[in-house]
Parts: structure tokens; sequence; C-alpha cells
């Protein structure tokens, strides 16, 4: 996620190194969302919300990831300033969601440091 930003916030993307470090964030986001699902289907209940809120926030990072490497490709910039904020924002959001998460399971297994 952070290589695929740092990317991207470049003045001009090398969109070869765009496209890989999406790749490689696609692959890691869809085995995160096949954990979160593992957690739904066979966790506690209680960490149902918790899961939800990362896969979430993820989806949402994706969705601004996304649009900020279209752009980059077809080299429209006018909304680029808005959307690097944006992903920042939303980039917090998935550590604070993930930090969350961590912190409710640790509970569920009793480790609560």
């Amino acid at each position: 996620m952070d290589a695929v930003l740092d990317a991207l916030r470049s003045d001009e993307p090398e969109l070869p190194v765009v496209d890989e470090e999406i790749h490689r964030f696609i692959v890691l986001a869809r085995e995160v969302h096949r954990a979160a699902e593992v957690v739904i289907l066979e966790g506690p209940a209680s960490l149902v919300k918790a899961v939800e809120r990362v896969t979430d926030a993820s989806s949402g990072l994706s969705e601004v990831m996304r649009r900020l490497a279209d752009d980059a490709r077809g080299g429209d910039t006018t909304r680029k300033a808005e959307d690097v904020a944006l992903a920042a924002e939303r980039e917090s959001v998935l550590y604070q969601a993930v930090g969350d998460f961590r912190l409710a399971a640790r509970g569920v297994i009793g480790n609560a440091r």
C-alpha cells in the first residue's frame, strides 16, 4: 500500500512501477479479505465488526488508489491533490482499523498486552 501511494504521489509516476505495486497490493488485499472471511465465518462474534472495519477501510483506500492510477495512465492531474489527500486520510483509517482489530483479537485470545 505504501509503495503504491509513494509511486502515485510522484509528479510523473512511473506507470510500470505503479502497475507492479498495484498488482502486489491486490494480491495481499485479497489475502486479507480471505482471512477476514474466515474470521467472520469461524471466529467469535466479538471480532466481526472489527474485521469488517478493516475490509471496508481497505476497500475505500483501494478505490482512491485505483482512481489515482487510472488518472495517471490518462495523464489527468485535475483531482490528484484531492485524491492524494483522501488516500492519506483513508490510509490512516485503515491503520487505525487494523490496530483496533489486533487489540480486539488479543483480547479474545487472552493476550491483551
